[in-house]
């Protein structure tokens, strides 16, 4: 944050409470990395939307939002990029853009995801990083970790279709239902397989112990690393958009002549 800029802005906002430009101004400096989530449909925008905020404390901008004030941009695919994918993301600073193979846990494995990503990498000349969703944004009930820890308990395996997995009474497969939404498969098998584990090693995982466990499976740890990578064209990008807001508001007359003395005075 420019501490020049921050201080005119806030000057500004002294003398002119309400003034819109400077508002504007205000809000780009200030607050989380704001990164615009993007995607064909169907790739789970809004649940890579939730799992960005919950993981890594950015603010996401979801489709319908308004764009203006995007600092970052997360590009999902699913599967293979199409060549929606390609044009968008040639519109895009690249400097900004962070490509996702969302639903990465649905390959099953996370050796193939990676694969996957680097085959997608090849395509679009750029990198491309597994993560689940689903897992970055888990969220399981008392409910529901006691349920786990009765399949393990009864040795129910974890079967290869979900349909097969919804089973029982009116209540039960309503518990099962919402299983597969918050975990898909793969989070189901990782689940059950980290409570036989430590039940061998005389351990009992807790529920805070479960989402620890998955979501570390999530693959946004290691994109945090990338975010924090761009922090300095954030900046920069933040920079000139306030140094345009500014240059704005001086052409309606407002503050001319300060304004026009800071803006010299950080180089604009």
């Amino acid at each position: 944050m420019d501490p020049v800029l921050l201080s005119a802005v806030d000057e500004i906002l002294r003398r002119h409470p309400g003034e819109p430009l400077a508002l504007r101004a205000r809000r780009v400096l200030d607050g989380p990395t704001r990164v615009a989530v993007r995607g064909r449909r169907g790739t789970g925008r809004d649940t890579l939307a939730r799992a960005l905020r919950d993981r890594l404390g950015v603010d996401p901008i979801v489709p319908g939002d308004d764009l203006d004030d995007a600092d970052a941009w997360c590009h999902a695919i699913v599967g293979w990029p199409r060549s929606e994918d390609v044009e968008a993301l040639r519109r895009l600073p690249a400097d900004r853009t962070v490509v996702v193979l969302t639903k990465s846990d649905a390959l099953g494995d996370p050796e193939l995801a990676a694969d996957r990503a680097r085959e997608c990498a090849a395509v679009l000349g750029m990198p491309v990083h597994p993560v689940s969703a689903v897992l970055g944004c888990v969220n399981l009930s008392a409910d529901e970790v006691a349920f786990l820890h009765a399949m393990v308990d009864a040795d129910e395996p974890v079967p290869s279709m979900a349909a097969a997995f919804v089973s029982g009474d009116a209540d039960e497969r309503r518990l099962r239902t919402g299983l597969l939404r918050r975990l898909d498969q793969y989070g189901l098998l990782v689940a059950v397989d980290e409570i036989a584990i430590a039940r061998e090693e005389g351990r009992r995982i807790d529920a805070d112990d479960l989402h620890r466990l998955l979501i570390a499976e999530s693959g946004f740890a290691a994109l945090r690393l990338v975010l924090d990578a761009m922090d300095a064209a954030v900046d920069a990008h933040r920079r000139d958009v306030v140094i345009g807001l500014l240059d704005r508001l001086a052409a309606t007359g407002v503050d001319r002549d300060p304004i026009e003395a800071m803006l010299a005075q950080v180089g604009r």
